[in-house]
C-alpha cells in the first residue's frame, strides 16, 4: 500500500485530514551542533512522535479499524491484507510500536522470534506449507515500506517469482 493509499483509507475511514504525521519515526538531533548563537532558536527537531496519532495498524490492532483478524495475542495479531499481492497475503504486526526491522533493538528479539514463529503457524493454518510460501519485512521508502509499524508479510497461494519487485 502506498503512503497516498494510506493517507485515502485513514481518511476515508476516520474522515481524518490527509496529513500524514510520522509518529514513530524517533526524534532526530538538530543538525547543528555546538555552543548556542545568541539570538537563535535552537533547530527544532524534523521529527517528533505526535502522542495522539496511531498509525494504521495500531488502529486495527486497537479494534477502531475493521479487519479481517486471523490471530491475536498479547504480542501480535494477524489480518488478510486490503490490497493483496498473492491469493493469500496476510501481515502480522506486533502491538509493540517498532517502526522498522532496522530500529528494533536488542531487546525485541522474543518478540520478533515470536512474529516470525507466528507467521509459520498462520501459514500452516491457511494450507500455504505444502506449496510453499514468502515472508517478507519491508525498511525504508525503496524498500517498499508503506506504513511506519513493523509487519511481517506472508504471501502465498502462487508461483512467487523471483527475484522479487
Amino acid at each position: 500500500m502506498s503512503l497516498r493509499e494510506e493517507r485515502v483509507l485513514m481518511k476515508s475511514a476516520l474522515h481524518l485530514p490527509t496529513v500524514y504525521s510520522p509518529p514513530f519515526a524517533r526524534q532526530m538531533q538538530p543538525a547543528r551542533t555546538g555552543p548556542p548563537i545568541p539570538g537563535l532558536a535552537p533547530p527544532a527537531p524534523r521529527w517528533h512522535r505526535a502522542s495522539i496519532v496511531k498509525t494504521l495498524f495500531e488502529k486495527i490492532y486497537d479494534g477502531e479499524i475493521p479487519a479481517d483478524i486471523l490471530h491475536r495475542d498479547d504480542l501480535c495479531c494477524a489480518f488478510r491484507d486490503i490490497s493483496p499481492q498473492a491469493p493469500t497475503h496476510i501481515l502480522v504486526i506486533p502491538r509493540k510500536p517498532i517502526p522498522r526491522i532496522g530500529e528494533a533493538s536488542a531487546a525485541d528479539k522474543e518478540l520478533l522470534g515470536h512474529l516470525l514463529l507466528t507467521a509459520g503457524e498462520i501459514a500452516e493454518k491457511e494450507n500455504l506449507t505444502e506449496r510453499g510460501f514468502r515472508i517478507v519485512i519491508n525498511h525504508g521508502r525503496h524498500g517498499g515500506e508503506s506504513v511506519p509499524h513493523l509487519h511481517v508479510h506472508i504471501l502465498g497461494g502462487r508461483q512467487l517469482s523471483w527475484p522479487p519487485g
